[in-house]
């Protein structure tokens, strides 16, 4: 538990401080959306915000969305009118979407009650309930100028293309395009455009599908640049992927995927981005289920399309389906390179699926062919501004350092190849085989694409690329991995509850790769989306409010996560918020220095609430300074770590 906003009042000022008296709440009104914006304007938290149809915003419009507020997405209507509720935020305009972990924003349909202090009615209200609810509205649209990697043989700023799940609208729906942006004095780079602030925001029960392969993700990113700050988002029951990079940089933190009818992760068309402290469970929403962790497609037609698809990922923990026998089982794949994309893999953790580590596509027939991704698994990454935006260092297809539990697919299969049709030695041509005989494919049986030779990178086999493997049955190496049973033998057992943080001195406690310091990654000395100890997906999020994320109750789980947002009502009432869901008394302590907390005082011992009285005053120009302790039934978190990262040290409460 990490404790931040250590809070004090003087005896000798007490202006500044914060007064959270509550008053009678009151209903939202609802607000109906059914024109484009073309001017600025703002969503506040007191009412709902209803989008009866696809709303661009346009014409270099802003749109901020206050914290707390609430935005709602019409299903379609008519049957086959294509017109479900969706947020477009088109080339040269913005978002400002300013949630906070004590009031995130909410984008769901228009039945979600599961919101603020209220816990929710079915089917709203718990996780088995809710796995029914997918595809009742659009969801969340950005798009913008960079690059785009299609027909092309060098990275071109004039190329465009209309996104993905929308019908063509003028050129409403297109991303790409950069010449158009770089004109003027500026001196603009494609890879640096701006769509706006998306920060603790929640996208529930969206997608929808316009047709084949034309489906509208969870949150969809087309030609998003690295300007654009994208922090604490989730995204829960979406019908298709959970997140969709097309082309682009951008850069994203925090992200949680939840029960996605497909990917939890894709990314398509040259996006070269970077995504640090990625969260997926992966379930099976409605009638949907998910597929793979990760699906990494390069350009379009061509393969060889530039700039390459070779974005840079680190501390991700990425749970599957699990082992039951169900219906393509083997076929749930941690990730899948393919159509001469490239990823870099770094610090993380992936757990529980069904199926193989990776399958990385090559060409028809050599597994290392020119435009395959098993050629970018090859291939040196050097940093040059445009093609490769860094941190530089080994190829631009990489898997190192990180950890693998309990995979389906057999220890010769998981990163299948060919293999001579005979001897059953591997190969990756035909001509490495005896005479007479072919190298098969192994990957089809795994997922992979057919008429294509698939390429084992040495992702076990190379020592240096420091890949742990914990077979089935070995020490998990994160807190609890609980999965409910399901009397369907076509379906997966899904996750029950999860506490996805490290296993103190386990595989993901430490790591032998220090985190680039290139002003995007936070520095993390640990394998995984968790630090020890930290658990920044919690309380703020729709897995939180629905139990996923496990917590005390009769002393199974864990102790319960940092407690945040400490404030005076006046000089003497302190309060702090409680969480839906969150089963914990709290200690109040009080000290007069900001490292005194050993010698504290108990203000407060075991309350129920989230406030105390303090009738002591502090000495004239002194200080009180206060944090707060939560327990469970399984023990008591911590007061927190200060700046430096030492944890504090706290007095005991009787």
């Amino acid at each position: 538990m990490k404790t931040r906003g250590l809070i004090r009042w003087c005896a000798a000022a007490a202006a500044g401080i914060v007064s959270l008296a509550t008053a009678a709440p009151t209903l939202a009104a609802d607000i109906f959306v059914n024109a484009d914006i073309t001017v600025s304007e703002t969503w506040t938290a007191d009412n709902n915000y209803i989008l009866t149809d696809r709303i661009y915003v346009t014409n270099g419009a802003t749109l901020t969305i206050e914290a707390g507020t609430t935005v709602r997405g019409e299903p379609e209507f008519p049957s086959g009118a294509q017109n479900p509720g969706t947020l477009i935020i088109t080339r040269g305009s913005k978002i400002r979407a300013l949630g906070t972990r004590l009031k995130p924003i909410t984008f769901t349909d228009l039945d979600d009650d599961n919101i603020g202090g209220n816990p929710g009615t079915s089917p709203y209200d718990t996780k088995e309930n809710a796995e029914i609810l997918t595809g009742q509205w659009g969801g969340v649209i950005l798009l913008s100028y960079g690059y785009v990697a299609t027909n092309t043989v060098a990275a071109d700023p004039a190329k465009e293309q209309q996104i993905e799940g929308l019908t063509a609208v003028s050129e409403k729906g297109f991303y790409g395009g950069c010449s158009e942006w770089l004109v003027g004095p500026y001196g603009r780079n494609c890879d640096d455009s701006d769509s706006g602030t998306m920060t603790y925001v929640s996208i529930r029960y969206g997608g929808f599908n316009l047709s084949a392969a034309n489906e509208i993700n969870g949150l969809t990113l087309g030609g998003v640049g690295r300007e654009t700050d994208l922090d604490y988002i989730e995204v829960v029951n979406n019908k298709d992927d959970a997140v969709e990079f097309f082309g682009g940089a951008a850069q994203i933190k925090h992200l949680i995927a939840a029960n996605g009818g497909d990917d939890g992760l894709d990314y398509d068309e040259g996006w070269r981005g970077k995504a640090q402290f990625f969260f997926e469970i992966q379930g099976t929403p409605g009638a949907d289920k998910s597929d793979k962790g990760f699906e990494q497609d390069g350009g379009t037609v061509a393969d060889a399309s530039l700039p390459f698809a070779i974005p840079t990922l680190y501390n991700m923990t990425v749970v599957g389906l699990g082992q039951k026998a169900y219906t393509d089982r083997v076929k749930n794949t941690v990730m899948h390179f393919r159509d001469n994309a490239g990823g870099r893999h770094f610090n993380s953790a992936y757990l529980d699926f069904g199926g193989a580590a990776a399958l990385i596509e090559g060409g028809s027939t050599a597994c290392d062919a020119a435009g395959s991704s098993g050629q970018r698994s090859l291939t040196a990454y050097t940093v040059d501004g445009v093609y490769h935006l860094g941190p530089a260092g080994g190829n631009e297809l990489d898997v190192q350092d990180n950890v693998f539990y309990c995979l389906g697919a057999p220890a010769a299969d998981q990163v299948p190849t060919g293999k001579c049709s005979i001897a059953g030695t591997a190969c990756c041509a035909t001509a490495q085989c005896p005479g007479g005989e072919t190298c098969v494919d192994q990957a089809p049986t795994y997922g992979g694409d057919s008429g294509k030779i698939h390429r084992d990178n040495g992702l076990f086999s190379t020592a240096a690329n420091d890949n742990a493997y914990v077979a089935c049955g070995g020490t998990l190496p994160i807190l609890t991995l609980d999965r409910s049973a399901v009397a369907d033998p076509t379906k997966p057992d899904p996750v029950a509850q999860i506490d996805p943080r490290p296993v103190i001195g386990g595989p993901l406690a430490s790591t032998n790769r220090a985190t680039p310091n290139d002003g995007f990654f936070t520095a993390a000395n640990y394998k995984g989306a968790f630090a020890p100890g930290s658990y920044w997906a919690k309380n703020w999020s729709t897995l939180g409010r629905l139990g996923y994320l496990e917590r005390c109750v009769d002393a199974v789980g864990a102790v319960p996560d940092e407690v945040i947002g400490l404030a005076f009502v006046d000089k003497s009432n302190v309060v702090w918020p409680r969480f839906v869901n969150e089963a914990a008394t709290y200690d109040l302590i009080r000290a007069s220095t900001p490292t005194g907390f050993g010698a504290g005082t108990c203000v407060e011992t075991d309350g129920s609430d989230g406030h105390t009285f303090d009738s002591a005053t502090p000495a004239l120009n002194a200080a009180f300074y206060y944090l707060v302790r939560a327990e469970n039934s399984c023990g008591s978190g911590t007061l927190g770590r200060r700046s430096s990262g030492t944890e504090r040290v706290g007095v005991s409460c009787p």
